[in-house]
């Protein structure tokens, strides 16, 4: 019908349920590691806060594609990825380095702000990632600032992807992202860290650009992604490590197939606003300032503390900077 709203455009689907649990699932998952609690909780031998970012990439995945595939005018696809990513992360960035890190630097303010680590940090705006503030959570368990940005130019960098395999011809789209989300793979496995995570990660995207390329909006059938995640966690239990690779192929399909549907409850969870992205940005922040102000505190009231406070960063993020900016896209049409 003309006129009418394509699953990856309207938000009468679960992708934004989707990737409201994934941020929740990175914040309760860090929870482990910056509180130097062992064990985190894992699936598939993957810990929970990883395989909620491979969440996000295959929504990524398929939704950028579905995007171009609409409305395939390089200028406009730009700007909206411009748009989404680049606004919220200056405004983390830059009140982390001019606001929180002089609060809790064991630095004087001169020996703090005379600190070319300090102005290092904003590199974080460029998609570079950058760890560190000088005296900032060196006590901690770890001290990494904001460890969460190490995805964002990864994401980005599969948004050009996008963008030069879909100006290729029609016919050659399929096999051009094939070829490029197999690349990465055996990129993933021959490579060691960082490479081999950034390389996995990407292959997740790839995925689900391959899926968005085929399927584009025919719901895929739900029965398949049941056995799939039955069949992975067997599998991955008797030979722990095909764990992650079989993800590649499992977490992509079930993400799409889900996100398509539109299920009741979880199709309404962006109606205040998709504070999924702000609480990625502030999690990690919030978690490592509430262990330098009050502790290391037991897991359950750790995350009493971290999660609303992070829930509220996120919906002021989405209602003054996200959906401000995002509706600048109007000029690119």
């Amino acid at each position: 019908m003309a006129g009418s709203l394509t699953v990856a455009e309207s938000r009468d689907n679960n992708f934004d349920g989707i990737r409201l649990v994934a941020a929740l699932a990175v914040i309760i998952g860090h929870a482990w590691p910056l509180t130097g609690t062992a064990h985190p909780p894992r699936i598939a031998g993957i810990a929970i806060y990883d395989l909620a970012v491979l969440v996000f990439f295959s929504v990524s995945g398929y939704l950028i594609t579905r995007s171009w595939q609409r409305s395939p005018v390089v200028r406009r696809f730009l700007a909206a990825r411009v748009l989404r990513i680049f606004p919220a992360l200056l405004v983390v960035v830059v009140l982390t380095t001019l606001l929180g890190g002089p609060l809790v630097t064991t630095l004087q303010p001169g020996a703090y702000f005379s600190s070319p680590t300090t102005w290092g940090y904003l590199l974080n705006t460029t998609l570079v990632a950058v760890y560190d503030l000088p005296g900032v959570f060196t006590e901690n368990p770890l001290p990494p600032v904001n460890g969460a940005l190490w995805s964002l130019g990864p994401e980005f960098l599969c948004y050009l992807g996008v963008l030069g395999i879909g100006l290729l011809a029609v016919r050659a789209r399929l096999a051009g992202f094939i070829v490029v989300t197999f690349a990465l793979m055996v990129t993933s496995l021959v490579s060691e860290d960082p490479i081999q995570t950034t390389a996995g990660a990407m292959a997740f995207f790839g995925v689900s650009a391959v899926i968005a390329t085929v399927a584009r909006d025919r719901t895929l059938p739900l029965w398949p992604a049941l056995v799939a995640v039955v069949g992975w966690l067997i599998v991955s239990v008797i030979v722990p490590e095909a764990g992650r690779p079989l993800a590649w192929v499992v977490v992509p399909y079930v993400v799409v197939a889900v996100g398509m549907r539109a299920t009741p409850v979880i199709r309404s969870a962006g109606r205040f606003g998709d504070s999924s992205y702000g609480l990625y940005l502030w999690g990690f922040l919030v978690q490592q300032v509430t262990i330098a102000t009050l502790g290391v505190l037991p897991l359950a009231l750790d995350l009493l503390v971290v999660v609303p406070v992070t829930g509220i960063l996120a919906f002021a993020s989405w209602h003054l900077v996200e959906k401000r900016a995002l509706a600048l896209k109007s000029r690119f049409r």
